[in-house]
């Protein structure tokens, strides 16, 4: 149980000592501000071009293999029906 005590006590003080703006101004939120770090220079960097490419050809293959499963299974209604 002291242990615990010590832990929030010590969670606490470092919590009332943090005087960087940076700290109060995303305090309580999951997700950081949007305009937070630097601005994309290399193409690997986040928010580059090349990571933009990456997740829509991710978005566009499982789109592709959602499409391809759709229509099987509307040919195999439409077989069983006929």
């Amino acid at each position: 149980m002291s242990a615990t005590m010590t832990l929030v006590s010590t969670v606490i003080e470092l919590a009332q000592d943090s005087s960087d703006a940076d700290y109060f101004d995303d305090a309580g939120r999951i997700i950081g501000s949007p305009a937070a770090g630097p601005k994309p220079e290399n193409p690997g960097d986040r928010g580059g071009y090349a990571q933009l490419l990456t997740a829509f050809m991710i978005f566009a293959g499982l789109t592709f293999i959602a499409v391809r499963i759709w229509r099987e299974t509307v040919k195999a209604r439409h077989a069983r029906g006929a």
